[in-house]
Order: structure tokens, then sequence, then C-alpha cells
């Protein structure tokens, strides 16, 4: 059963539940994200319902301060990652990117441009990789000093 229709508008999802639909290999890494943000950011996730086309459904939204860390969207086996990284933080995503994935790395160097803002990316995280990944990113956005 698809994410929307698992949990329309009126059926919000707990966090349990999220893990478990995301399962697998991918719930664990979902799981260990989640305590990194915690611990790190005291980041507390915040769940919002969107009819956006590409991905309808309950998402959670991640800000500290006023800063978004992305909007995170459950997938059956993965989870997928909405990230805008501001154009004033390219210097400081110079030395990030050679230790990204090689898949997000390139990612990153195509990203598209977000409303003039910035460079925005969507990844899907199926591994502890991807994990890894996410958490560097938002280093950039965020220093874990600054949280």
């Amino acid at each position: 059963m698809q994410w929307k229709e698992k949990f329309p508008p009126d059926r919000q999802p707990s966090m349990d539940e999220i893990a478990d639909y995301i399962g697998g290999e991918a719930r664990q890494c979902w799981q260990t994200l989640l305590d990194h943000l915690q611990t790190t950011y005291r980041v507390q996730p915040k769940l919002s319902y969107s009819d956006c086309a590409s991905k309808p459904g309950w998402n959670i939204k991640l800000q500290k301060g006023g800063q978004s860390l992305g909007t995170l969207y459950p997938e059956e086996g993965s989870f997928s990652v909405f990230l805008v990284i501001s154009y004033r933080l390219a210097p400081r995503m110079e030395p990030i990117v050679p230790r990204l994935s090689d898949k997000t790395a390139e990612l990153y160097r195509q990203a598209g441009d977000y409303m003039h803002l910035g460079k925005w990316m969507m990844f899907q995280i199926k591994d502890m990789a991807g994990v890894g990944d996410y958490e560097q990113l938002i280093s950039v956005k965020l220093p874990a000093k600054a949280a």
C-alpha cells in the first residue's frame, strides 16, 4: 500500500509507524539519523501533510532555529531527503564534497537552482552511507557547535 493511502490526511502516523513502514535496513538508518539529529542538534521532527504532486502524504520537517535541515519522505525500504544548500555556503561545501559518496557528490554538483536561494537536492537513503552523506551536508548548514 502506498504511503499516502496508508496514512491519509486525517490519519497522522506515529514515529514507530513511520519506522515500520520504512522497514528493512533503512529502518535502522532512519532511527540512527533521528537519534543523531536529536543528540547533536536537539531537533524534534515535525510531521506535516502535503499534497505535493511528486511526494504526496505525510513528511517530516527538520528545523533548528529557523534553519531548515531538510524534509524527510518515508518510502518502503528507504526514505528520501529534500535539502536546499544556500549558495553562500559554497565555500564550506568545497571540502565536504570529496568526502561524500560518489553518487551524492555528483548529485550536489548537478543540483538545480531553488528560487535563486541555493542548490536543491532530493536523494534516497537506503544504507548508512546515505546517512553519513546527509549528516555531512547538514553539518555545513548548521555546525554541531552552533546547535
